[in-house]
């Protein structure tokens, strides 16, 4: 976690701008004594004392904390944004970041492997309760940028939720939004002899991967001037359900099957 509560008066704390002299600290959720961690390589932060057994913060990379770090100082710093918080503890969840971009309510949260689909649901459906709209970004890796990707479940909801698209974040406020398009796999041609003599022959054709997609890259998007906010109407189809939400979304039209994937564009 990168907020912590100073203890003698409960004061919210980020982690770069605070230093031990100030301990003790206490998790905003659990309450129970953390301490800061603050390094030359890894960025600053908060973490449980061992044994300690609270869900705020838990599994966190270094590579989630960076993202929300520079996420967050960016948004901070933008004309169009009125109110800007690291960790904002919202009761029954608590976005990485949260803003008012543009006068709209936005939970952004960075996701990470480790969180289940059925929490992501969960978050999403009570951040519609709560009149916000959610932006779920995944940090971009490099295996999608070869022919084939195999989304992993939360990507595959995540496509269905937004509409053809999940948005990766890149670095400060931009994010690319991707596209998973059909993946076709060949079927080698091949002949034999039945027990007549008769010459048979299968094969050489293709058939769509169950497993594999095609990214397909759209234009880089900025978070702050790109996107709007907008309902998404609840959803049923195949092993995915979508719940009544509000999205926060880019706003450039469909660009999958007009052309080729050609690597990043801009």
């Amino acid at each position: 976690m990168l907020c912590a509560l100073r203890t003698t008066d409960k004061a919210k704390l980020n982690a770069r701008e605070t230093s031990k002299a100030e301990s003790p600290f206490s998790c905003p959720k659990c309450g129970a004594e953390v301490y800061i961690r603050k390094g030359h390589i890894k960025i600053h932060h908060f973490a449980h004392k061992p044994l300690v057994i609270c869900p705020y913060g838990l599994g966190e990379s270094e590579t989630h904390r960076q993202a929300k770090s520079a996420i967050y100082e960016r948004l901070a710093q933008h004309p169009k944004v009125t109110h800007c918080e690291l960790e904002y503890d919202l009761g029954v969840v608590v976005p990485d970041i949260y803003a008012v971009i543009q006068s709209t309510p936005v939970a952004i949260e960075v996701q990470i492997s480790n969180l289940s689909l059925s929490e992501i649901m969960r978050r999403t459906q009570h951040y519609r309760q709560l009149d916000i709209a959610v932006l779920w970004l995944p940090v971009f890796d490099t295996t999608l940028q070869g022919e084939r990707y195999a989304p992993r479940a939360w990507e595959k909801w995540l496509h269905v939720t937004y509409f053809g698209r999940v948005y990766y974040w890149l670095a400060d406020l931009t994010v690319l939004p991707v596209h998973f398009d059909e993946y076709r796999l060949s079927v080698e041609g091949s002949s034999w002899y039945d027990e007549d003599g008769e010459e048979q022959s299968g094969g050489g054709y293709t058939k769509p991967s169950k497993r594999w997609r095609t990214p397909i890259f759209g234009v880089s998007a900025d978070i702050a001037s790109t996107f709007r906010s907008g309902w998404r109407n609840a959803w049923q189809g195949g092993v995915f359900s979508v719940p009544e939400c509000i999205l926060y979304y880019d706003i450039q039209p469909q660009w999958w099957k007009k052309k080729s994937r050609n690597g990043f564009l801009s």
